[in-house]
């Protein structure tokens, strides 16, 4: 499609109001739009009014399918779509279209601000970009729109991280069809196979730009071209490592398979709709969670093996159905050739009980005749993997949330430097790591002593899973163990103290609670405020969560509610506040977890009995040391802040 820049605008558009919209400034033109900023007077806001060019206002059939089309869009109530507030025609009989103004960043210069930095986009962000995407392309599917020209450039991204797409409404070409395009700006490089060769676009269409975008935020850089049948056949025969799998090989295998079905030059090859692309997507984000968590940090891996050829499972089937066919066939020649006759008896020895005599096998000798039955030999005996063996807890033992665990188990072979326990708590929700133990043991026996998470409930279970570092797959995986986790009692959340009892009630004002969000590509959720506590959860960029609390009075940490009920500890480094003046009411937790101790320490054995006299009985003038007492009461002093 020929996009003409029409650079003439009405200057008289500035002197009057369109309906109830003061055009304010002129932003850009888009490929078939002029983009004003403008004040809506009537609802006292500010908004986005977009005019059709008189280049497009002159064909009828579009203008018209432009009127249809946003009429569509306006119907939409979606956080990931952008609000059509009005349609209506200019005084020269434009069309033009209200909706809300973005106030943020296009996509494409967030991937250039990424393509600056020294280390690649994180794997979580990208697919969170993508998600919402799909999830805003998946409800206009509903109303058979799609959108002609989804590129970086119709993506906005606001302050907090939403994603936002804009143009949903524009047609393809004057007769709403699609036909063949040519996009400026190199966004043809988004536009899938089919829609550049004039045909029908669709919900595989849209598939392929989102796995486009999704290759480029990872990877900086556009795929070279589309995956061809031919490409897609040898990968099941002779498997190699995919473009995204050597520039990338710190993904998952779910992410990988993402993008290489996505990027499928024919349609039929990609996903069927985008509800099956979005749970592919979202099966993605748990695997590359779960793939972050065991792994522990973000350091770049070898690439990953590649993907087993089929072609390997398919030859001993094939050699054994040859066999088979061959040996069928020479008994059927040798049936023909003999002369009837009774095979001898087999005598056996009645002394020696029927069932424990050898069974008697067929065999095919080398000339193929069947020779004589014999016993089956022996079977050889296989060596055994290391087995994982629980000891504790037992079996359906109960705790209370934020209550101290101590996970311990056997593993009878030596663990290595590149292999880690981690100890997994599984839910309906999902599956959550509660600490991990990668240093050996000299008898075999592994411990780990930690806080429990209110996330807990009647139907969870446990396990323990032997991983590798550095190719990311399990080696071991211990049996399920059922484990109860009541919820902590209210009253326990709450200091006994009056003072404190006040500020809880102060929490219940109409006065906004506290909010921070995540200002780092990921940050450790922790049971308490230090690295020494273990890991909950990972939280990414863009993620807000309340504040109820903190650790100490400059608030090296944070106690955070998450939208699940789930509570944890984050870095305040980690985070940004998004009222600054509202974090003046949070205050210092009453109660702090008890610091997990894996090794016991002797500075407890070390105090004297008599040191708990001068904090019981103020005053106290007969104390032999007053003046040794107070250092050995003094907590140590807090660990630094971080993820």
């Amino acid at each position: 499609m020929d996009i003409q820049k029409d650079q003439a605008r009405s200057s008289s558009l500035y002197d009057q109001l369109i309906d109830q919209y003061k055009l304010e400034a002129h932003i850009n033109q888009t490929a078939v739009t002029d983009l004003y900023r403008a004040f809506d007077v009537d609802e006292n806001r500010t908004v986005a009014v977009e005019i059709l060019l008189p280049t497009f206002n002159n064909k009828k059939q579009f203008a018209e399918q432009f009127v249809v089309k946003m009429n569509k869009v306006a119907q939409l109530k979606h956080p990931n779509i952008a609000q059509v507030y009005q349609i209506g025609l200019t005084p020269n009989n434009r069309p033009y279209v209200a909706r809300d103004m973005i106030e943020g960043i296009t996509l494409r210069e967030r991937l250039i601000q990424l393509s600056q930095q020294p280390s690649p986009a994180n794997s979580i962000y990208a697919l969170k970009i993508v998600r919402q995407l799909a999830e805003a392309l998946e409800l206009a599917e509903r109303l058979d729109l799609y959108h002609y020209y989804l590129s970086p450039e119709t993506v906005q991204l606001k302050q907090d991280g939403t994603v936002v797409l804009v143009d949903l409404g524009i047609p393809a070409v004057e007769n709403g069809m699609a036909a063949k395009v040519d996009l400026p700006l190199g966004d043809g490089d988004y536009v899938a196979p089919e829609q550049k060769q004039g045909k029908a676009i669709n919900s595989r269409s849209q598939i392929y730009s989102m796995a486009v975008i999704l290759y480029e935020i990872l990877t900086n850089e556009l795929p070279a071209e589309p995956v061809s049948f031919s490409q897609t056949v040898m990968q099941g025969i002779l498997p190699r490592n995919t473009p995204l799998e050597q520039k990338r090989p710190d993904l998952s295998r779910e992410t990988y398979n993402l993008v290489e079905r996505g990027l499928r030059a024919q349609p039929w090859g990609r996903y069927n709709s985008i509800k099956e692309f979005l749970d592919a997507v979202n099966e993605a984000l748990q695997s590359e969670r779960l793939l972050i968590q065991s792994r522990g940090d973000t350091a770049v891996l070898a690439p990953p093996a590649p993907r087993r050829s089929r072609i390997g499972l398919l030859i001993p089937a094939i050699l054994l159905i040859i066999c088979m066919a061959s040996a069928g066939i020479w008994a059927l020649v040798q049936n023909a050739n003999t002369v009837d006759s009774t095979p001898a008896a087999i005598v056996t020895d009645n002394s020696t009980p029927s069932n424990l005599l050898p069974s008697p096998t067929l065999i095919l000798t080398s000339e193929g005749v069947a020779g004589q039955a014999t016993a089956t030999p022996p079977a050889v005996e296989l060596p055994t993997l290391g087995t994982i063996n629980i000891i504790s807890p037992a079996d359906a033992t109960e705790f209370e949330a934020g209550d101290t665990a101590n996970f311990s188990w056997t593993w009878n072979e030596t663990l290595q430097e590149n292999q880690q326990f981690s100890i997994y708590l599984i839910t309906d929700n999902g599956r959550s790591l509660l600490g991990i133990v990668s240093t050996p043991t000299s008898d075999g026996t592994y411990s780990l002593q930690t806080l429990l998470p209110d996330n807990g409930s009647s139907s969870s279970e446990w396990q323990i899973v032997l991983e590798d570092l550095n190719t990311n797959r399990n080696i071991a995986t211990s049996s399920n163990r059922q484990i109860n986790i009541k919820p902590a009692p209210v009253t326990a959340t709450f200091t006994p103290t009056p003072t404190e009892t006040t500020t809880a009630t102060a929490t219940s004002s109409p006065t906004p609670i506290p909010q921070v969000e995540i200002s780092v590509s990921s940050a450790s959720l922790r049971q308490g405020p230090g690295t020494v506590y273990p890991i909950l959860r990972y939280l990414y960029q863009g993620d807000v969560v309340a504040v109820l609390a903190k650790d100490t009075p400059a608030g090296d940490w944070y106690n955070v509610l998450l939208d699940d009920g789930s509570r944890g500890w984050l870095a305040a480094i980690a985070v940004r506040p998004i009222d600054e003046s509202s974090m003046n009411i949070v205050g210092i937790a009453a109660t702090l977890p008890a610091r997990p101790t894996n090794t016991p320490t002797p500075t407890p054995t070390n105090t004297p009995t008599p040191t708990s006299t001068p904090t019981v009985v103020p005053g106290g003038g007969n104390n032999p040391q007053p003046t040794s007492v107070p250092p050995t009461n003094t907590p140590p002093p807090p660990p630094p802040p971080g993820g």
